[in-house]
């Protein structure tokens, strides 16, 4: 690549200078008049725009009116044809616009308090590609950008966010992120884990309320290989108080990880109280290896050794289960030091609290309750999934509220987001507590949630650039700017590569490993043994998926996996699109998680063993990627679709501008086209212009 061409990719910027305006109304708007109608009747509002013969006007209290615009007086109605809207434009739904200006409410609060202003409404540039990044986990693409931006409606804000969420794209987003928070891998406990994998994203496809899919998963029996949800539980097979430790943290925000081996040291939490909650657990059987052992005994001698070996893994991924037994076997660990228990002593389960307040909420005294009217052991795994995804507490509802509200802005009300014992050490509690009233209010809808977040004025203001101050909470005067997450980079480079296929090809593992891998534990003998194993060996690639893949550096050399997978034209059909050796899919449809050395990888995708440990650091080999990687190979090839887009353009002009509406979802400003036009009669082609752009900072950012 040439000199020249490096320099310009560092004197790409990221965007233009943060500005602010005076904020009075709830959602933002500051010009509020007096409007009447036909019969002399008024009203103060805001004017929020005219469509379709209907004007909408919104009032202090944030709510959205709308009536006929022959309605208003003439003197209103000639107003109305000449006023332009103010901020967000017309609501898609008038109950949602309320909502919002509810939360907007409670920023401008915290901001006025600690003396800040909010951001400026961002671009209709700007704001197209953040909300697809959020939503969908990727860019528009040049033909969804120009279509938003053409679009003269003034509800086509709302009307996007309103598609995103409804989109297969927001399911590969979502599944990303909860796939992080619960560690999901294809490999784990000598086993493979497609079944936990496609039930979760299946969860999120259906739309299922959020307290429904954690119960699911908390109260899961049988196999995994016929029962997805069981996958939770089974992530930590034999490590029962680990999960609790997981399961406290992710779901509740409870920070108790420290009680597991003593008395917390800087909280309220002892360790006989960990062990109380560990109780409801106690009788859940997840590591019982005794059927595989006796379906094994008598085989060493009629197999050879590696029948044997090949054979155990069989019977590891068919005792992969949970069940529950008849009595509990927790008791207190043989170190136990304190006055309330002895080593050895058994636990009775007892919820934990954070104040005494929360003993009088409702599931607190259905589960105290349900505890008293049973010994049923078997039974208490229920009792405490029904008081933790219970509507009336707090905390669960706060915990996914607030998880949810970092997704869109980078920052969490409350940090970090697995610690919400003090919900007033928050940087503003009360906007805290009113996001986990309405995840309540929408009953888990995650979809109906990020809807409402991405309506608000807080979300569609510009980014904020500069560093937070260390130790200072960040009062959201906008989103921040923050780095894509590894999987919004790779599905952006997807997008450019193929467009609008990138929601294409859906990966599908499980029902194939089921095959190659289910006994009947009732009728094993040496020569059933035989032929599974045959079986199997017949139906690997196809377990292991249509994924593919060249390896680091040889993006140039035909895979011969995926050649050897369209050997007929269903199967041809079934899988990835392909370009110069590496699979375009989305990172939801790939290995989870990925090989290393792949761009995922290199970019900080989650490793799946420790919860939400993906990374949007920067670092130097990610920089050596995105000049030489794989990735910029593709995208400065004329096989991607951005390139070929814009070398089908007629003049050089049209060329950068698709580009840069392909990339940056904006078009180049004149300072920009004057540079780019000298570079192109210097001989830069669309392709290297690409790769210009795709190393520019701006494209790797959520602005």
């Amino acid at each position: 690549m040439k000199l020249s061409l490096f320099l310009f990719a560092l004197s790409c910027v990221l965007a233009q200078p943060i500005t602010a305006q005076e904020i009075v109304a709830p959602d933002g708007n500051a010009q509020f008049r007096t409007w009447r109608d036909q019969q002399g009747r008024t009203v103060e509002a805001t004017f929020r725009g005219v469509e379709g013969g209907q004007v909408f006007l919104q009032t202090r209290n944030g709510y959205v009116h709308r009536l006929p615009l022959a309605n208003l007086s003439e003197e209103d109605q000639k107003m109305a044809a000449t006023l332009k809207p103010e901020g967000l434009g017309i609501p898609k739904d008038p109950n949602v616009a309320q909502a919002a200006a509810v939360i907007d409410r409670g920023v401008l609060l915290g901001l006025e308090k600690a003396g800040q202003k909010p951001n400026a409404l961002a671009s209709d540039e700007q704001f197209v590609r953040r909300v697809y990044l959020d939503l969908a986990g990727r860019i528009p693409t040049r033909e969804e950008t120009l279509a938003f931006l053409n679009d003269d409606s003034a509800s086509k804000r709302a009307n996007v966010i309103d598609r995103l969420v409804a989109g297969e794209g927001f399911t590969s987003r979502l599944y990303n992120y909860l796939a992080d928070m619960l560690r999901i891998a294809d490999d784990a406990q000598k086993a493979k884990f497609f079944h936990y994998e496609e039930w979760l994203k299946q969860q999120v496809a259906d739309n299922r309320p959020w307290n429904l899919v954690v119960r699911d998963m908390l109260v899961a029996d049988g196999r995994l290989l016929d029962n997805g949800a069981a996958g939770y539980l089974l992530r930590d097979r034999g490590m029962r108080l680990d999960n609790l430790s997981l399961t406290l943290s992710t779901f509740l925000g409870a920070n108790v990880s420290c009680a597991q081996c003593h008395d917390h040291p800087f909280a309220d939490w002892t360790q006989r109280q960990f062990y109380e909650m560990a109780a409801f657990f106690g009788a859940t059987e997840t590591y019982d290896r005794s059927m595989g052992r006796n379906a094994m005994r008598g085989l060493r001698g009629e197999l050879s050794q590696q029948e044997f070996q090949q054979a155990r893994r069989l019977f590891d991924a068919n005792s992969l289960s949970i069940h529950d037994q008849a009595k509990s076997d927790l008791a207190l660990p043989d170190d136990y030091k304190y006055k309330d228990g002895k080593p050895g002593d058994p636990v009775a389960p007892a919820l934990i609290a954070w104040s005494k307040e929360d003993r009088r909420l409702k599931c607190y005294q259905t589960a105290e309750a349900a505890l008293r009217k049973t010994d049923n052991e078997e039974i208490r795994r229920e009792i405490f999934a029904d008081w933790m995804t219970a509507q009336d507490n707090p905390r669960f509802a706060m915990t996914i509220a607030n998880r949810m509200w970092k997704m869109v802005f980078g920052v969490g009300v409350a940090e970090p987001v697995t610690d919400l014992d003090d919900p007033e050490a928050s940087s503003n509690p009360a906007l805290l507590h009113h996001l986990g009233r309405e995840m309540v209010r929408l009953k888990f809808d995650l979809r109906a949630f990020l809807r409402l977040l991405c309506n608000t004025q807080t979300y569609q203001r510009e980014a904020y650039t500069a560093e937070v101050a260390l130790g200072q909470p960040y009062l959201f005067p906008g989103p921040v700017l923050r780095r894509m997450t590894a999987e919004q980079a790779w599905d952006s480079c997807v997008t450019l590569a193929i467009g609008e296929k990138v929601d294409a090809f859906k990966l599908s593992r499980a029902s194939t490993y089921k095959e190659a891998v289910d006994l009947d534990m009732s009728q094993i003998t040496a020569e059933t043994i035989r032929e599974k194993l045959a079986q199997a060996q017949s139906l690997r690639r196809k377990a292991d998926g249509p994924l593919g893949g060249g390896k680091p550096g040889k993006a140039r050399v035909k895979n011969r996996r995926a050649a050897m997978m369209a050997e007929s034209e269903e199967e041809e059909a079934a899988s990835p699109e392909m370009m110069l050796g590496l699979v375009l899919a989305r990172a939801s449809e790939l290995r989870q998680p990925e090989r290393e050395g792949h761009f995922l990888r290199m970019f900080g995708q989650c490793d799946r063993q420790i919860a939400d440990s993906n990374s949007i650091e920067g670092s130097v080999p990610q920089v050596l990627m995105l000049m030489n990687g794989e990735a910029q190979q593709v995208l400065s090839s004329s096989e991607a679709l951005a390139v070929a887009t814009a070398e089908a353009k007629g003049s050089a002009e049209a060329q950068v501008e698709s580009l840069y509406l392909s990339f940056f979802s904006r078009k180049p400003s004149a300072k920009e086209l004057e540079t780019v036009y000298e570079e192109i009669n210097g001989g830069l082609t669309p392709g290297e212009l690409a790769w210009v752009l795709f190393n520019s900072r701006e494209f790797v950012f959520v602005q």
